[in-house]
């Protein structure tokens, strides 16, 4: 039916909309949790703020006292500042939705806490490291008013590969690969206390470049191998391999390959153990030919002749939350990203390391220390060149004979539905 007060479509689970409360074009009222780290989400509410969009009231991290330079920066604009999110829930009640960008390990719990409140929720990426903690948010997101800050898909390029296989360019879809290294200094395991580490005080966390810092590149895989436009799907078939080369618990080297539920055949290597930067790539194979972006590129590009039709140099972390305000505020039907739209990103990640066993150190003799002035890093000797191998023969690296590797088994994670963490730290 239409809403009286804001011409709004309602969905048929009857969600609340904030738009009823305000004008249409009044700024979104926001709450923010984890601002330590979170810049890009930062500087998207910045952006949106000076175009009238969002309204920040009042924001939380646990950081605050120790470090407050940036608290004392919101608290001048009128931002009400707390040290701890559950003063946040206290003392706050005129808000209609709740950005949370703080640590992995606090986002299924903050995000529970905030649908008990009746709010709308931005999650930012990655949602939650486990699919059974998934499947528990979804069963309490039973009005559908959670969005999941997955922004890579709002990236130009990436609508464009989307695009093209919607429309059937390509012809059949075969496959989609996706490879990406950028170091890590010791330091970057030092700033946060969840960094590193599959479980931090009982939480689980599965911190790694396939579950953190290119989660979003996983998900994609998901997105572009989707029939519409709007749909995601999930693999059927998982294969991985999980590699620690950092004295870390969790890993930071992987590759993922499986099927999925179209027939389409999908692998992915992230990495944190290359002094050499790779920066992400993403090949989409199908019968009619090859398309693909390459971070950085001004457009994505293919072999078969086909012309770019999405153009746009817009920042994918402020489109995203701007969609989300307009899903808010009743201008579309559903946020970009809904929580069931991340199962196949879950499915791969948590089917990847059961089919890898556990992660794996890489020993010492393959892998070698360097520096760059008081910090240290770890890299794997030619790891670029051994991904790049691992992508184009669509082999993951035990396949390729790699003394270091060691050969995963396949999963079908068709019926998976949770996954525990200890089975697989290693002691």
């Amino acid at each position: 039916m239409i809403h009286k007060n804001c011409m709004n479509v309602r969905l048929e689970h009857d969600r609340e909309c904030a738009a009823c409360d305000s004008a249409m074009d009044d700024a979104l009222r926001c709450g923010f949790i984890g601002w330590r780290g979170a810049d890009s989400v930062l500087q998207a509410i910045q952006s949106l703020e000076a175009q009238g969009l969002i309204q920040l009231v009042c924001a939380a991290d646990d950081s605050n006292a120790m470090e407050p330079g940036i608290g004392r920066h919101l608290s001048a604009r009128g931002v009400r500042v707390y040290d701890d999110f559950q003063h946040l829930f206290e003392h706050e009640h005129d808000f209609h939705a709740l950005i949370i960008a703080d640590g992995i390990p606090s986002h299924a719990r903050l995000t529970a806490t905030a649908l008990a409140r009746g709010l709308f929720v931005y999650l930012c990426q990655p949602p939650v490291p486990l699919i059974q903690q998934l499947n528990d948010l979804i069963a309490l997101d039973s009005r559908q008013k959670v969005g999941v800050g997955f922004d890579q898909i709002h990236l130009s390029q990436i609508r464009q590969l989307k695009t093209w296989t919607a429309e059937g360019r390509l012809g059949a879809l075969n496959a989609i690969r996706v490879k990406v290294s950028k170091p890590r200094f010791a330091f970057y395991y030092e700033e946060f206390p969840w960094v590193g580490k599959m479980i931090l005080n009982k939480e689980p966390v599965l911190d790694g470049p396939a579950t953190h810092e290119y989660a979003g590149l996983l998900h994609a895989i998901m997105y572009l191998g989707g029939a519409t436009m709007e749909e995601y799907t999930v693999p059927t078939e998982v294969e991985g391999e999980f590699y620690r080369v950092m004295p870390i618990e969790s890993y930071d080297l992987c590759g993922i390959r499986g099927n999925l539920a179209s027939g389409t055949a999908f692998h992915f290597i992230g990495s944190r153990a290359s002094k050499t930067v790779v920066p992400f790539r993403i090949e989409l194979v199908g019968d009619r030919g090859k398309a693909w972006y390459q971070e950085g590129a001004a457009t994505a590009e293919n072999d078969c002749g086909l012309k770019a039709s999405v153009f746009g140099n817009s920042d994918p972390a402020v489109e995203s939350l701007k969609q989300f305000i307009d899903f808010v505020k009743g201008r579309c039907l559903r946020p970009a990203v809904r929580l069931e739209d991340v199962r196949g990103y879950l499915l791969a990640s948590n089917g990847g390391l059961m089919g890898s066993g556990g992660i794996h150190s890489v020993p010492s003799e393959h892998w070698k220390e360097y520096r760059e002035g008081q910090q240290f890093a770890y890299e794997v000797i030619d790891l670029p060149a051994l991904m790049e191998r691992s992508i184009k023969e669509g082999k993951l690296f035990a396949e390729l004979n790699i003394p270091w590797a060691r050969k995963g088994t396949g999963v079908s994670v068709r019926s998976l539905r949770s996954l525990s963490l200890k089975d697989y730290i290693s002691h």
